[in-house]
């Protein structure tokens, strides 16, 4: 009987087995070391936590903190119970703004229920009608302080919250006249005169306003054609035009004055430049030289004292002669010059004409 002998040897290649399952060990680690990755925020959840905490505070009055919140769950879940408790709040925190933009925006939500969406609108018509009669106070106020531009304004937004009332278009238009808005005023005058009835109260005063402002916007096209037609009387210079007045007779005593005083002035300058003269030719003969070749008849310091007071009284005479030919030239040229007189006619805000001479 023979025998068989097996020997076993190691294979360099490992098998399926042990590779496929060394692959789960790797994996395995893997996945202790690396880590897992986080949930989704679960955004209607928070908005549903929000909500709560938002009614809790509308249960208590506090109506802004509610709004504030819900608003808060209405930005993470849009569905239309958030924003009807939001309109809602804000209703009763008199944030008239925010609960008309959002009850319109319920009311037509798709999803949102039917009785709600009557009672939307039943509140919508209040919250109108109250933010209408706060902007007709504040336009009120806004006219008693000498606003009427502000005054204006909130009238008008008064009427487009409460579109029936049609004699806020009335004070809106008399704000707008007030603050110098003749456009506008005319135009918000004609809409109300087209939607308020006949026996309305403030008709009569409307369209006599509106005739009037229609007056003043034409006047300033028709007063040019008035001005042409409107020609002066003959020989009366034009406003605004500067003529030549006739000449009145000027006195001729300051003329003659002049004259005389320069006449005299210069007959006392030639007498002074005479006498000088004739003292120059004096001293010229009393400084003459006798046989012994010395001044017969003054000293140096005494010829020297009368050359000085000679010299002094000629150019006062001189002095005095000029200025007489001056002042008789003036008078000559008084008596001779006709001067012309001009007039200027400017128009007053009475009609008269101011004139002024110059």
């Amino acid at each position: 009987m023979s025998s068989h002998c097996y020997v076993l040897r190691s294979s360099s290649r490992p098998s399926g087995l042990l590779i496929g399952l060394a692959c789960i060990a790797v994996l395995g680690g893997l996945h202790c070391v690396v880590p897992r990755p986080a949930h989704a925020i679960d955004n209607t959840t928070i908005a549903k936590t929000m909500a709560d905490q938002a009614g809790k505070s509308f249960a208590a009055g506090d109506f802004a903190k509610a709004a504030d919140l819900y608003q808060k769950a209405f930005r993470l879940d849009s569905q239309p119970p958030y924003l009807w408790a939001l309109a809602r709040a804000e209703h009763l925190a008199a944030n008239y703004d925010g609960a008309i933009e959002h009850y319109r925006q319920f009311i037509a939500a798709p999803g949102a229920e039917a009785p709600r969406v009557a009672k939307a609108q039943a509140y919508l018509t209040d919250v109108e009608q109250e933010l209408s009669r706060m902007r007709v106070r504040e336009g009120d106020a806004a006219s008693r302080s000498g606003n009427p531009r502000g005054a204006a304004e909130l009238y008008l937004a008064a009427w487009k919250l409460a579109p029936g009332e049609h004699e806020l278009l009335f004070r809106a238009a008399v704000a707008e006249q007030l603050d110098g808005q003749d456009l506008a005023a005319i135009q918000h005058f004609e809409d109300y005169l087209a939607r308020a009835t006949q026996d309305a109260r403030e008709r009569p005063q409307a369209q006599a306003r509106l005739t009037s402002l229609r007056q003043k916007i034409a006047a300033p096209q028709a007063k040019p054609a008035a001005a042409q037609t409107q020609k002066p009387a003959v020989g009366t210079p034009a406003p605004g035009v500067v003529a030549t007045a006739p000449t009145a007779a000027a006195p001729k005593w300051p003329a003659w004055a002049a004259i005389g005083g320069g006449a005299a002035l210069a007959g006392s300058g030639l007498v002074l430049l005479l006498g000088a003269n004739a003292d120059a030719s004096q001293l010229a003969a009393d400084q003459t030289h006798g046989s012994g070749q010395s001044i017969t008849k003054l000293s140096y310091a005494e010829a020297v004292s009368r050359a000085d007071e000679i010299n002094s009284r000629s150019l006062i005479g001189w002095g005095l002669a000029g200025a007489g030919v001056v002042s008789a030239g003036v008078g000559t040229w008084l008596l001779l010059r006709q001067p012309e007189r001009k007039v200027a006619l400017l128009p007053s805000g009475d009609g008269l004409l101011l004139a002024g001479r110059f």
